[in-house]
């Protein structure tokens, strides 16, 4: 092996290590008092089983989207949050846990987070909202109009997350919502109707934000986003061998001593 092609392979190798250090991607993100902030809510009550119980829990909740400022975000541009980190729109991924007004949590970024069930359920959340619109908005669904629209959706995420019969019924299986106001139910209603005519959302325009003890979000990504993104160092690797290269031409042109 020469010269140039030992370089490489230890360039190579420190390449491969450097992406391996790579830090997580991750976010911090307060949210605003009161958690719904510009959207409202609706008080419903859900039904559902955790995790090894045999029991079911029936909670009293806030069904809405929830706002709050995102701030040192790590391992990916800020650019990736739609709406910018000072007016940062999200749903509650997670029934388990809990989050309260002004909360401030350290969130890992997970860019294929979601399930196909809540893609299907946003495509058709998507398609409802944006009839009649003469400017298509990919992420309607973090937009709706009302807060019976925010808590629909909600409830449609949860639903799209727990239900495990694979239907979309409120009124039984393993997720269920009870006392919804009227608005609410047919807001639901209306993106439910949808979901089988419905695009489903395609997966880079969607991430979660994952916390161990606090509830998880999803929230919207622009697009487009490389299947197999350059990390810095491999950049730095590819103008690095390019340089060594240029240099061997020179060096195969001048004269030398044997």
């Amino acid at each position: 092996m020469n010269c140039l092609q030992k370089t490489i392979a230890i360039l190579a190798c420190t390449a491969a290590s450097l992406s391996w250090a790579d830090p997580v991607p991750s976010v911090q993100i307060q949210f605003d008092n009161p958690i719904f902030n510009g959207s409202g809510y609706d008080n419903v009550y859900i039904k559902f089983t955790r995790p090894g119980a045999t029991t079911v829990t029936t909670e009293y909740v806030s069904a809405g989207r929830f706002q709050g400022t995102g701030s040192q975000v790590v391992g990916v541009p800020e650019t990736i949050f739609v709406d910018g980190l000072n007016d940062l729109y999200m749903y509650c991924y997670d029934v388990y846990q809990s989050i309260n007004h002004g909360s401030v949590v350290n969130y890992k970024i997970n860019l294929d987070g979601e399930l196909d069930r809540t893609r299907d359920f946003l495509g058709a959340v998507n398609a409802v909202l944006n009839q009649g619109k003469a400017v298509y908005d990919p992420y309607a669904w973090l937009h709706p109009d009302t807060k019976f629209q925010g808590a629909a959706i909600q409830l449609g995420i949860w639903e799209s997350k727990y239900e495990t019969s694979g239907s979309w019924d409120l009124t039984q299986g393993a997720f269920q919502a009870s006392a919804l106001e009227s608005a609410t139910q047919a807001a639901w209603v209306s993106f439910r109707s949808a979901i089988l005519t419905s695009a489903s959302i395609e997966s880079p325009y969607i991430i979660t934000l994952e916390s161990a003890t606090y509830q998880d979000m999803i929230t919207a990504d622009p697009p487009p986003r490389n299947d197999v993104p350059e990390p810095g160092s491999l950049a730095l690797l590819g103008a690095t061998l390019a340089g060594l290269a240029w240099t061997r031409r020179r060096k195969a042109g001048a004269p030398h001593a044997e």
